[in-house]
């Protein structure tokens, strides 16, 4: 019996040598997430997190798996703790001040982006989402500054390009508004929001047959905000 045992035993441990690495499965964490399997994803990184406490990476993706399944404190979790264990990761920052961005905890994810932005300097992304924070702060001159210089960075953006020209538009700067919203669709033709301000802008400064040719094309967009404007002031009486 004795000898049946040991060949079992070296099988084992040859099976337990030929398992994947941490970072194959990180890998296939990823493709998963980039394919839209959150779920599956995160099953491989606690996995991974369970086997190695320490994983920096792993807490990191886990928490956007999370933040993905709407599951945001658990996400902060995971992002307190990839920082505790890098505290020199930006992405980690980043993504901790997109979790509060999603609970509207706006204060507290400008903070992460500042420090996301002292580790990088140099993401559009980052400049994006404070911008964003600080428009729902209505703190719109900031917000402008940053916007721009995220375009310095990243010009062919088109979002950012809309999200300047609405914080114009909130700011009643039509001119600079229509700049930014006619950029944005000479970058992406058919983002149907550009359009439909554009319409608000033109029907602001006196011009109602450009308003309704705006809305029109927002409309065949799919835009529902162009379908009810056009029906209060372009449909004949």
């Amino acid at each position: 019996m004795k000898i049946l045992k040991l060949p079992l035993l070296l099988f084992v441990m040859i099976c337990y040598a030929c398992g994947p690495t941490d970072e194959e499965l990180m890998t296939q964490a990823r493709e998963l997430m980039v394919n839209g399997r959150i779920k599956e994803a995160q099953k491989i990184l606690d996995g991974v997190i369970e086997k190695t406490p320490d994983h920096q990476a792993a807490h990191n993706m886990r928490g956007i798996a999370r933040l993905e399944l709407d599951e945001t404190a658990l996400a902060i979790e995971d992002f307190d703790t990839s920082i505790r264990l890098d505290s020199t990761d930006y992405r980690a920052f980043y993504n901790r001040g997109n979790a509060y961005y999603q609970v509207q905890e706006y204060s507290e994810a400008i903070l992460d982006y500042d420090r996301a932005m002292r580790l990088e300097p140099k993401s559009a992304d980052i400049y994006i989402n404070r911008a964003n924070a600080l428009v729902q702060l209505e703190n719109y001159v900031e917000a402008i500054q940053d916007y721009q210089f995220a375009i310095k960075l990243e010009e062919t953006n088109y979002l950012t390009h809309f999200n300047l020209g609405r914080t114009y538009y909130i700011g009643q700067e039509q001119d600079k508004a229509k700049i930014c919203f006619e950029k944005c669709i000479s970058i992406y033709e058919t983002y149907a929001p550009a359009y439909y301000f554009l319409g608000m802008i033109a029907l602001e400064t006196d011009e109602p047959e450009a308003s309704c040719i705006y809305w029109k094309q927002a409309a065949d967009l799919g835009y529902q905000q162009a379908d009810e404007v056009l029906e209060l002031y372009c449909t004949p009486n």
